[in-house]
């Protein structure tokens, strides 16, 4: 029900050879945190030997000044795009990365919030540059680092919320963040069940334990899924335009409602 997104250290080839076993729904390479610097090339050179597909992209740091514009042009090249963009503060670190770009495709950045600076400005980011923006990201634990507050669902629940709001204002998709835990993954579900009920698209995983989890979660009851499946045959019949109100055991579904309905079921590949 989620999108999973499966980050990679770039710079460990046993891995990267493995997402063809992944049932990942996309890839995140990450050249940043989980390579450290005197890997930053290593993983550069692993990039170079790796054939992309279009559900795999790149954690470029963009920031740090480790790689050279040529190689930054590469890596944008190589991904068709498809960025992930950590530390961003402003509208201003978007234009230095699209100040590099000079192909014909255009980009379809993952765009991390990772401080309040960010999350404040995160409306007029998506505004100037919706062209080139397929998510929205949260690093919660950068964020709380950020902000001196505890990583708890209690005490993120507004910030998820908020840019779940704006991502949806925007009609760009929401990715939640990542849980460090990859032992215990009650924690992770958890996350992954409000995420869902939040309205988030997806989520950033980091080990196989927590795939094979993210896709045996119950994110709705079978008695649920019998109802929806229910309320929806109840529609078929009919013209989607013409349906305005239905009735199912004394409740009104509304056209808002049998709308949320029908993208569920789609999502459930019933």
């Amino acid at each position: 029900m989620l999108d999973s997104y499966f980050f990679i250290p770039g710079d460990k080839p046993k891995f990267l050879k493995k997402t063809g076993e992944l049932k990942a729904d996309f890839f995140v390479i990450d050249l940043e945190e989980s390579v450290s610097k005197n890997n930053k090339l290593l993983a550069l050179d692993n990039i170079y030997k790796l054939d992309i597909n279009q559900y795999t992209f790149v954690r470029i740091p963009f920031k740090d000044n480790v790689y050279s514009e040529d190689q930054l042009s590469y890596l944008i090249n190589k991904f068709r795009g498809r960025i992930v963009l950590p530390k961003v503060l402003d509208n201003n670190d978007l234009k230095k990365l699209i100040s590099i770009h000079n192909f014909t495709f255009s980009l379809n950045l993952i765009v991390l919030v990772e401080n309040p600076t960010c999350f404040i400005s995160l409306s007029n980011i998506i505004k100037e540059n919706i062209n080139h923006i397929h998510a929205i990201g949260f690093g919660s634990h950068d964020f709380c680092s950020a902000m001196g507050i505890k990583h708890s669902l209690k005490h993120l629940s507004y910030y998820r919320n908020k840019l779940i709001l704006i991502s949806k204002a925007f009609g760009v998709k929401y990715i939640d963040g990542v849980d460090m835990n990859i032992r215990d993954l009650s924690d992770f579900v958890e996350e992954c069940i409000f995420a869902f009920n939040s309205g988030a698209d997806g989520k950033f995983i980091i080990h196989p334990d927590q795939l094979k989890k993210m896709h045996d979660i119950e994110y709705l009851s079978k008695i649920e899924v019998e109802k929806m499946l229910e309320i929806n045959k109840k529609t078929l019949p009919t013209n989607e335009k013409d349906i305005d109100v239905i009735e199912f055991e004394g409740k009104v579904y509304e056209k808002p409602h049998l709308e949320r309905i029908k993208k569920l079921i789609s999502k459930l590949h019933l």
